[in-house]
């Protein structure tokens, strides 16, 4: 095992720059068509783009399963991350997001968000956690969480009394996007980010610091919806507004943005239901391919920005409430891959947290291949070698830092680098209620979640593209 602990160099700026801008210059012509067809024509072409809309093979149904199940099972998040470019400076950006919904003795009738943003410019991220009051609707997406103070020792406090009432909504428009924002059957407001121009974005407008008690902004909770038209829900287009003060500058930390789903949902597997350690289930499914835009706060600067999303969704039993282990039974190595001829990969490989042994088959049985056309392919003869790994000092954990995902049926050879190395989501040590309720989750209270770099072959031609990977299991 080639273990390394290095420390890397900063790219030069300015080449940086040239390549963000070719970047953008790319994502434009690519996304402004979808954009413009999405206004102009509102998807009458596209039959998959109403609602409700079922996909044959599975109990998944779109937009009641978007929506919270947490009458029913013990353990549900919402996912997305993002590939981003700065219309301004053309520098490229990651983003994380998770809404997590856990049974747990551990503050009762509270959840968690976590937010991450990886500068690729400077190669540093960015992080925030809070535990909040979620508020979400039962038959569409509509995620409310207010912040409370994670600084309480016993998790069970009221949320801050600066904060938004959860039945006030966002309006975010730009002149690509002239649709009402609002969610459906709530009021509409004027959103802290007025519009997504540079200028409007001030560096301080933050949602509040980690302490959840407002010192360096005021709006205090985030926001994730279903755009609406006014009276109905527009299909797969969603708002998502989330910020805090950063543990690393503790400086604001923002992200808003319209996102608008360009190929069908990838029901993963083909049934939606996937089996997660010894006696865990999930229903899973992923929005491989979103365009973006909108705003990004990060380390005191604010600017427009374009690109991609993938959203993920789960819910089922697969959360172990008695040791050991606490939380998920499995650690995992998962990676969502966009590749630039318009294929997407989902792939995970998952290991036995109390063992430690490899679960094969693994993840939903096969690699997840969603065609250029929408069409699902699951390829079962697969295999996902790491080739380096990295030696997180700080949690003490060792990671896989370089894969290579091959695959028979396609002639499949795939790289995949991490951008920069220490992309990892950390939980401040001054925050002993999201340790507790995070420790239910993930081993050791952090995650590797980062951008990465994919090329090589499918069927002897050529392929490029980005991937965000996260690692919860360890080679130690």
């Amino acid at each position: 095992m080639n273990v390394k602990n290095i420390r890397i160099n900063k790219r030069r700026i300015s080449r940086g720059r040239i390549k963000g801008i070719l970047s953008l210059s790319i994502i434009v012509l690519t996304i402004a068509p979808t954009i413009s067809a999405s206004t102009e024509q509102g998807h009458v072409n596209i039959s998959w783009k109403n609602y409700p809309y079922h996909p044959p093979g599975t109990d998944i149904v779109f937009p009641i399963d978007e929506g919270s199940h947490d009458e029913k099972y013990q353990i549900e998040w919402w996912y997305a991350n993002f590939h981003l470019i700065g219309q301004s400076t053309g520098n490229e950006y990651g983003s994380f997001v998770a809404f997590y919904q856990i049974k747990t003795d551990i503050c009762e009738n509270k959840e968690i968000r976590l937010f991450s943003i990886s500068d690729l410019a400077v190669q540093k991220t960015y992080t925030n956690a809070k535990i909040g009051t979620l508020v979400a609707s039962t038959n569409h997406l509509d995620l409310i969480l207010e912040n409370v103070n994670n600084n309480n020792e016993n998790g069970n406090q009221n949320a801050n009394k600066n904060s938004f009432s959860v039945t006030q909504g966002t309006s975010l428009q730009t002149d690509q996007l002239k649709t009402n924002t609002a969610p459906l059957g709530q009021t509409t407001m004027k959103s802290p980010l007025p519009s997504y121009a540079t200028q409007s974005i001030p560096a301080t407008a933050g949602c509040g610091d980690n302490s959840g008690n407002g010192a360096r902004g005021s709006q205090q909770y985030d926001h994730w919806y279903t755009k609406t038209n006014g009276q109905d829900l527009l299909p797969f287009q969603y708002t998502l507004t989330i910020g805090g003060d950063s543990q690393q500058d503790h400086q604001p930390m923002q992200l808003s943005v319209d996102m608008d789903c360009q190929k069908p949902p990838l029901i993963v597997g083909g049934t939606g239901l996937v089996t997660l350690g010894k006696d865990g289930f999930s229903y899973y499914y992923s929005l491989t391919r979103l365009s973006a835009i909108g705003a990004i706060t990060v380390h005191g600067m604010s600017e427009e920005v374009i690109g991609y999303a993938w959203i993920d969704h789960q819910w089922g039993n697969f959360s172990n409430q008695n040791p050991p282990p606490y939380g998920l039974s499995v650690s995992y190595e998962w990676f969502s891959i966009k590749l630039d001829d318009s294929r997407e990969i989902m792939v995970c490989d998952t290991w036995d947290r109390e063992t430690g042994e490899k679960i094969e088959p693994s993840f939903s049985n096969g690699m997840n291949l969603l065609n250029s056309d929408g069409s699902l392919e699951l390829l079962k003869d697969y295999r996902i070698i790491p080739q380096d790994f990295w030696n997180d000092t700080i949690d003490r954990r060792i990671f896989a830092d370089k894969w290579h995902i091959m695959e028979s049926s396609k002639s499949m050879n795939l790289t995949v680098i991490p951008v920069f190395l220490n992309q990892v989501m950390r939980l401040a040590e001054d925050f002993p209620n999201i340790q507790q309720y995070l420790s239910k989750l993930f081993p050791g209270m952090c995650l590797w979640e980062g951008v990465c770099t994919v090329s090589g072959t499918i069927k002897g031609v050529a392929v490029y593209g980005k991937a965000y990977v996260e690692l919860t299991h360890s080679y130690e």
